[in-house]
């Protein structure tokens, strides 16, 4: 709602507006950084303490999805993270992949690598896609 809101103003106001395309975004876990961003932890590890959880322990469950070795794809998460600060009207566009770089196993003594499904458990929709609000 709050996007759709902010949408609606930049329309009436007609700023200019910067659109962002890099082929990877690299934002790693962001549980740890929205909360402290907000400056909710003290509260925050309150009300999972008293669920019987640990914070730090809920922060070291969130994947991260590997979409990048770092470089341009955590550059272009930062851009974003610092015009978002600023509050600059900008959008950032991407590639979606379905597979991060590789997961690497250790079977019978050898390495071996496969794909990193960071979309799994049903999560395809839940959050790391929004629908086109028009």
């Amino acid at each position: 709602a709050r996007w759709l809101d902010t949408e609606r103003a930049c329309a009436q106001q007609a700023p200019k507006r910067l659109y962002y395309l890099s082929a990877e975004f690299l934002a790693g876990r962001t549980l740890r950084n929205a909360v402290q961003c907000l400056r909710l932890e003290e509260g925050y590890a309150a009300a999972v303490a008293q669920m019987g959880f640990d914070l730090e322990e809920l922060y070291d469950e969130e994947r991260d999805p590997a979409l990048g070795s770092g470089g341009l794809g955590r550059l272009a998460s930062c851009f974003l993270d610092a015009l978002a600060t600023l509050d600059y009207p900008a959008v950032g566009y991407g590639v979606r992949y379905a597979y991060g770089q590789f997961e690497q196993l250790i079977r019978a003594g050898q390495q071996t690598e496969r794909a990193d499904c960071w979309l799994r458990d049903g999560a395809e929709g839940a959050g790391n896609a929004a629908a086109n609000p028009w």
